[in-house]
């Protein structure tokens, strides 16, 4: 009796597997496309096209601003420089 119910759950076993496997397509019929039969899905996710922001005003106008400011008072700082130190550094003395 045991060995009966054994054999009975090694065939039931059996059959759901061969049932569940039938629906694979085999890798034997290479030319046939079949996912070209499948449904449509319900949700269509569509890959987002990525689009370039343009630069915010600050970016664009302040930083550019501020390096030239940078720039000046480096410049104005060295002549002021020379104009201070260069010219008590040295004095003419007449005879």
């Amino acid at each position: 009796m045991r060995r009966f119910f054994i054999t009975l759950l090694f065939l039931g076993m059996l059959a759901l597997n061969s049932n569940a496997y039938s629906l694979i397509p085999s890798f034997n019929d290479s030319g046939k496309n079949f996912y070209e039969d499948s449904p449509v899905p319900a949700i269509v996710i569509e890959e987002e096209v990525e689009v370039e922001e343009d630069a915010a005003w600050t970016y664009r106008f302040l930083i550019p601003t501020s390096v030239a400011i940078a720039v000046l008072v480096i410049i104005g700082n060295v002549i002021q420089y020379f104009r201070q130190v260069t010219r008590k550094r040295y004095k003419v003395i007449e005879k």
